[in-house]
């Protein structure tokens, strides 16, 4: 092999994967968010309950380029979820976008982004703004 030509290992012949971890209790919102991303060549897994989505980030930290986090479920909500996540230094590694319902009060809001939340999308949001914020995030990943 000459010196001109490319390694196999360098960076630049090796696509690293986008991921996304979505953590809504509605299904069919998860569905078609994850559906679309794929789409796009984004790795998307999701989890229905907020306290599972808690423990595939602690077991996986950093493994996620970005969470998708929504804040109204039953039983531990994502405020919950971000409060843990806060509590156990896991906001730092992880971008975390909080995806609500119009109904969250500015307040929470504004607490969450000095938080470390990185994002907050209401809903509903279009998918293409969805994927517009997902992609902030990922880009320097791919």
């Amino acid at each position: 092999m000459s010196a001109d030509s490319p390694s196999l290992s360098s960076p630049s012949s090796v696509t690293p994967v986008s991921r996304v971890l979505i953590i809504d209790d509605n299904e069919d919102i998860t569905e078609l968010v994850k559906d679309y991303l794929e789409t796009e060549d984004i790795e998307c897994k999701i989890i229905n309950k907020g306290i599972d989505g808690l423990e595939e980030i602690r077991k996986n930290d950093r493994y996620y380029n970005v969470i998708l986090l929504d804040l109204a479920m039953p039983e531990f909500s994502g405020l919950d979820v971000f409060n843990k996540l806060k509590e156990e230094n896991l906001l730092k590694s992880n971008n975390v976008i909080i995806f609500t319902a119009s109904s969250t009060q500015n307040s929470e809001i504004n607490e969450m982004m000095q938080g470390g939340a990185k994002y907050i999308l209401k809903k509903p949001s279009s998918i293409d703004e969805i994927l517009d914020v997902v992609t902030r995030f990922t880009i320097n990943m791919r």
